[in-house]
């Protein structure tokens, strides 16, 4: 069925693009650090090797929404928590605490039911309310600079705000991506813009979305933002946003009570993976993986 392989294709993504991160934050500490010459040879090379990772992500995400709907791609997300997990702790030797385990667990428990309900129901035509897409299109654009220009203000609620949009920006990435894909292949559309068809561009405008989706958790991040708060509400809406997405567009979208239990699921497991994070300012007692 071509709901596995874009549930394959969504595992392979963030796998790659949690151990790309991992890799990208091993080779600054070791950079940051004072070390023999031998291992400081080795700090250009990790760092290389995670920023080559994460630049193919967007193949992952090419081949995953041409087979899947973007929230089944999407829907597997907190896996690559799990792998960013183990590399921190038998790679970085960090401690993992007790709530990581269980988020795990429930990242796995989630995105397995994910997994089996998507590919039990019976996959209907998608054709798209293009009416409805441009309508929520505005809407997200107004309320998300409203959002930010707020947060960025009065410096509120920092965290979960710049997580909550940067997180909702790479979910419609993913989207659009579908959408450019529906009716052409890789090749087909970027010569559609030259055809000045409608497709290719929403394909073209998913790359805006995701680079400003990145940019967004740079810049919360450089206002002082917590990654335990910013990052478990992006995880969250880059999982929940492509559901709700195809919701409102997709004529005949429906949302069955086992999806939504599933990914309410995840959720928690995304942010007891990372909200309970030990900081300087919230020591916790942790037991270490053996």
């Amino acid at each position: 069925m071509t709901v596995v392989l874009g549930l394959i294709f969504g595992i392979v993504n963030t796998l790659v693009l949690h151990l790309a991160k991992a890799m990208e934050r091993h080779g600054i500490e070791i950079f940051s650090r004072k070390k023999s010459f031998k291992e400081k040879g080795k700090k250009p090379l990790i760092y290389i090797i995670g920023f080559a990772l994460n630049n193919t992500v967007v193949i992952w995400q090419i081949i995953g929404t041409t087979f899947a709907p973007a929230a089944v791609f999407s829907s597997v997300f907190g896996l690559g928590l799990i792998l960013l997990m183990l590399y921190s702790h038998y790679i970085l030797h960090e401690e993992i605490d007790i709530p990581e385990l269980i988020g795990a667990i429930l990242i796995i428990i989630g995105t397995t039911m994910v997994g089996f309900f998507y590919i039990i129901e019976p996959q209907t035509t998608r054709t798209i309310n293009y009416v409805n897409f441009f309508v929520l299109i505005l809407i997200m654009i107004v309320l998300f600079s409203v959002l930010i220009g707020f947060s960025w203000k009065t410096k509120i609620a920092v965290a979960f705000i710049f997580g909550a949009v940067a997180g909702t920006l790479g979910g419609t990435d993913n989207v659009l991506k579908s959408i450019g894909l529906t009716s052409s292949n890789f090749i087909e559309v970027f010569a559609g813009v030259f055809q000045l068809k409608l497709d290719s561009f929403i394909f073209l405008f998913s790359f805006l979305a995701g680079f400003f989706g990145l940019i967004l958790t740079q810049i919360g991040f450089a206002k002082g933002a917590d990654a335990s708060r910013l990052v478990p509400m992006y995880n969250s809406l880059y999982i929940v946003a492509p559901v709700l997405f195809e919701l409102l567009i997709i004529n005949g979208a429906t949302l069955s009570i086992e999806i939504i239990f599933s990914i309410i699921i995840i959720i928690i497991g995304v942010f007891m993976m990372n909200i309970f994070k030990k900081t300087e300012n919230n020591p916790q007692k942790k037991i270490i993986l053996e």
